[in-house]
């Protein structure tokens, strides 16, 4: 496993960025108001160091909007509201997220040489 951070976008739930050390199959989108879905993770991690922080930050325009995660059967489920009702982001989400390691064939870099 190793840590990424992904920038999804408030109003398509579009991946605006994409930063880890190895290659990985995130996606996320927009499922309704309030709600985004990214797959391809294996869930949250806290920001570092350890055990700091909740694995999300806000851009200051969302600032007062409330966030829960959930992962659950392979994907992760961001909820977020505002006053109690659903409430779509204004900018964007930067979650902190755990991504598999691509396994690699031990072949393929004989074969290279």
């Amino acid at each position: 496993m190793a840590r990424a951070a992904i920038n999804v976008l408030g109003a398509t739930g579009a991946t605006y960025d994409f930063v880890s050390q190895v290659e990985s199959q995130v996606l996320s989108s927009r499922v309704s108001v309030g709600i985004y879905r990214v797959t391809g993770c294996l869930g949250m991690v806290p920001f570092p160091p350890e055990d700091d922080g909740w694995g999300y930050s806000l851009n200051q325009i969302d600032g007062r909007a409330d966030v829960e995660t959930d992962f659950a059967d392979g994907a992760l489920t961001i909820t977020v509201t505002k006053d109690g009702q659903p409430y779509d982001l204004k900018h964007m989400i930067t979650l902190h997220i755990l991504v598999p390691d691509v396994a690699t064939d031990p072949h393929e870099s004989l074969d290279a040489e």
